[in-house]
């Protein structure tokens, strides 16, 4: 089920940095992206562009957070609110 009818910005991020929006578009807020078809690239550039959007670095131990747009979603929530817990 794609919940994309009003895109988070976890979504809108992700948008921005895969090479087939299309596989995006499809996916639920809590489908993995690997198994989704997204590529390790694909996620280093969204990490960069994370880090770009906050204007703070990644901690490592968010990265594995990043595996799901409701994922995305929490850490962009986190670092908008100054609350980083990793």
């Amino acid at each position: 089920m794609s919940d994309s009818t009003d895109p988070s910005p976890g979504r809108r991020l992700l948008l921005d940095v895969v090479e087939s929006p299309g596989l995006v578009e499809g996916l639920s807020a809590r489908d993995d992206l690997l198994s989704a078809g997204i590529n390790s690239g694909e996620l280093i550039r969204l990490a960069l562009a994370i880090e770009e959007h906050t204007g703070e670095p990644l901690d490592d131990e968010l990265l594995p957070t990043l595996c799901t747009i409701e994922g995305i979603d929490q850490v962009l929530e986190q670092y908008s609110v100054g609350r980083v817990v990793p």
